[in-house]
């Protein structure tokens, strides 16, 4: 295995040519989206207070994350909503992922953030959950959802 320089990756926000790059990536995770409406996505990210950071390395993108700012409304401030994360499968476990984090720290203050949240699927216990409390997020509370068709 070859391990790259992280010196080589920079964090940035996403743009339109990213598109086919995280299509693949959510592809990795089970998700079927494709190029066309990942590019959509973007845009209303771009739009808004949210954002998708991407992972690039020379040109290449490695990694991607998208994040939700909301408005709280029982206490003052922000959260922060980590909503989907990939890194390439080749290069996981050589911290673009904590790089990608680090940038999303500095976003998240800079929008009024108090605490950043994040929802992994029981299946990921032994790779993203293990990721994230390396990284410093805690399991606080039980989820609830409901299914509306």
């Amino acid at each position: 295995m070859t391990t790259k320089s992280m010196t080589s990756i920079r964090i940035r926000e996403a743009d339109d040519g990213d598109a086919e790059s995280i299509s693949s990536l959510l592809m990795e995770l089970g998700y079927e989206l494709g190029p066309v409406e990942v590019k959509k996505r973007i845009g209303v990210y771009r739009e808004s207070s949210d954002t998708v950071l991407v992972a690039d390395e020379v040109g290449e993108v490695v990694g991607f994350v998208s994040f939700h700012v909301i408005p709280l409304f029982h206490a003052s401030g922000n959260l922060g909503r980590i909503t989907a994360m990939c890194i390439r499968s080749d290069r996981q476990r050589q911290g673009v992922g904590r790089a990608l984090l680090a940038g999303l720290d500095g976003f998240a203050r800079a929008r009024g953030c108090g605490r950043i949240e994040v929802s992994s699927g029981d299946q990921r216990a032994q790779d993203a959950h293990l990721f994230y409390q390396a990284c410093g997020y805690a399991i606080d509370s039980r989820r609830f959802q409901k299914m509306l068709h």
